[in-house]
C-alpha cells in the first residue's frame, strides 16, 4: 500500500515542496505505516507467549490447589494431636490430685498409727 506516499509526494511537488523534502516526507509516511503492523506481528507474538505462560500457570495453581488441601489435611490433624494432649493433660491433671490425696491420706494413717 505505498499509493498514500506515491500521492503525498505528488501532492507535495505539485504544491511546489522541494524534491528531498517531498521524498523524505512520503517515505517517513511509508515507515509509519508499516509500524502498525509490525506492532500487530509483535502484539500476536506477545499474545502468543501470554497464552503459553497462562497454561504454564494453571499447573502452578493446580500444584497449589493440591498444596491447600494438604495443609488442611494437616490442620485437621494438628488440631486432633491438640485435642488429644489436651485430654491427656486433664487425666495427667486427676491422676495428680488422686496421687496428692491418696499421699496425704497414708501420712494421716501413719500419723494416727504412729501416736499409739
Amino acid at each position: 500500500m505505498t499509493i498514500v506516499p506515491g500521492k503525498l509526494y505528488a501532492a507535495l511537488k505539485a504544491t511546489g515542496t522541494p524534491e528531498q523534502y517531498a521524498q523524505a516526507a512520503a517515505q517517513e509516511v511509508g515507515e509509519l505505516r508499516e509500524e502498525p503492523m509490525a506492532l500487530a506481528n509483535g502484539l500476536n507474538a506477545l499474545t502468543s507467549e501470554v497464552k503459553r505462560a497462562s497454561a504454564g500457570l494453571d499447573d502452578v495453581r493446580t500444584e497449589v490447589t493440591k498444596l491447600n488441601t494438604e495443609a488442611a489435611k494437616l490442620n485437621v490433624a494438628v488440631s486432633d494431636l491438640r485435642s488429644e494432649f489436651h485430654y491427656l493433660r486433664g487425666r495427667f491433671d486427676v491422676l495428680l490430685w488422686a496421687v496428692g490425696i491418696d499421699a496425704a491420706a497414708t501420712i494421716a494413717i501413719l500419723g494416727v498409727l504412729l501416736r499409739r
